[in-house]
């Protein structure tokens, strides 16, 4: 457990840092590179027939694996757009202490989205019992949608305190939000989600569609990666 920890926590420095650093653009691209991993990997895993005891990662219900191909295809397409386009930069914002809030906004309201949806995802054991299958599929998609706009919203704040700008360091608020956004590993949201939605032995109810919708939150994801490091590079 603690050499997982460790490695966690250098992997988080090495991609806070490469955005320290100005090395915007390969770490945006291996921040995509491993959502197109992830959705490959869940893409073939759903090709597999469900229920084998020799599978790793079980899956309990069978359920298209076209999504998930189809999302990496469109993280490829981001990847090369992102060396492709040549925006230019310019001071848009003086920095100041709204940037911050922003920034706190956004911080409080990725992981706020998280365990809020989770309430739809896994209900109690009793209201599991009382509820009906057909409820509890529609909460379950209901949250799904919650926790991708409410990803997509704190997005927005993010992106809007990475807009602060000063004479000295134009992209000062720009690589520091990407700094922080990495190194708490919030690229890896989408991926945790569809890993809890596929493989929870303690929730009674498992729902084989929602993963390939929650992992389709990496497009709001990719779409703030680019933006902000097409602001972070100087014409």
């Amino acid at each position: 457990m603690i050499i997982r920890v460790l490695i966690a926590g250098f992997a988080s420095s090495v991609a806070s840092i490469s955005y320290l650093t100005g090395l915007t653009r390969i770490t945006t691209a291996l921040l995509l590179g491993f959502g197109v991993l992830f959705s490959l990997l869940f893409g073939l895993l759903f090709l597999l027939p469900p229920d084998k005891e020799h599978l790793w990662f079980p899956v309990y219900s069978p359920a298209p694996s076209y999504p998930f191909f189809l999302l990496a295809l469109l993280l490829v397409l981001m990847v090369i757009v992102l060396f492709l386009a040549r925006p230019k930069f310019e001071v848009v914002e003086q920095v100041s202490g709204t940037h911050f809030k922003y920034l706190l906004a956004g911080l409080a309201g990725y992981i706020s989205t998280l365990f809020l949806s989770s309430l739809f995802w896994f209900p109690s054991d009793a209201r599991a019992l009382t509820v009906g299958e057909s409820r509890l599929a529609a909460e379950a998609l209901a949250g799904t949608c919650f926790f991708i706009a409410g990803l997509s919203v704190s997005l927005y704040l993010l992106y809007r305190a990475s807009r602060g700008s000063s004479e000295e360091r134009p992209d000062l608020m720009r690589r520091f939000v990407l700094a922080v956004f990495a190194f708490f590993q919030l690229d890896k949201m989408p991926a945790l989600v569809a890993y809890l939605l596929v493989y929870s032995p303690d929730a009674m109810q498992v729902y084989p569609h929602l993963p390939a919708l929650a992992l389709s939150s990496y497009i709001p994801v990719g779409i703030f990666l680019l933006k902000t490091t097409w602001d972070s590079r100087q014409g």
